[in-house]
């Protein structure tokens, strides 16, 4: 599973080596969170304002902060806050998705700082009920991109072979 956090939330489930697709794309930032007890922040989100993407994404963190987060990565309230409604978000995939690797990237996750908070965060909100390899290896589970952010790129470019041969085929 791929979840960029930026300016939205995007997500992307390759399921048997295959694109995750339903009735439309998958809507992974509008997933409804529930709020920290110590957090007043209405939310970003015009149609949900409690999504992921209402309370995590950089315009939720300049609203509720009034800076761009760049302009914050030496507070540790705002990354705490930050990982625990990403977590959050990561823990229902858990449940739903079951999936084998979570890779997050985005203008957010630019903050290298987050992902060890964000590992500890989903590891302390699961409280032990799922109990797998990949869960007791957090760093390698739940992983920043590597390729340079160029996976919106790399991730158009393979869905363009993938048609392609299916063209060639049909």
């Amino acid at each position: 599973m791929y979840i960029t956090i930026g300016t939205g939330v995007g997500a992307g489930i390759i399921s048997n080596g295959k694109l995750l697709h339903g009735m439309l794309h998958p809507e992974g930032g509008h997933l409804l969170l529930s709020r920290h007890p110590k957090d007043s922040f209405e939310g970003a989100c015009p149609y949900h304002k409690n999504c992921l993407e209402g309370m995590a994404a950089g315009p939720a963190i300049e609203a509720r902060w009034g800076m761009k987060g760049a302009q914050l990565a030496d507070r540790k309230e705002v990354w705490e806050l930050e990982a625990y409604y990403i977590a959050q978000a990561l823990v229902d995939y858990i449940m739903v998705l079951s999936p084998q690797r979570i890779i997050l990237g985005g203008g957010v996750m630019h903050q290298e700082h987050l992902i060890p908070l964000v590992r500890e965060e989903v590891t302390r909100q699961l409280g032990g009920y799922i109990k797998t390899k990949e869960l007791e290896d957090m760093e390698h589970y739940i992983v920043l991109p590597s390729l340079n952010d160029n996976q919106g790129i790399m991730g158009a470019l393979k869905l363009a072979v993938d048609e392609y041969q299916l063209e060639k085929i049909g």
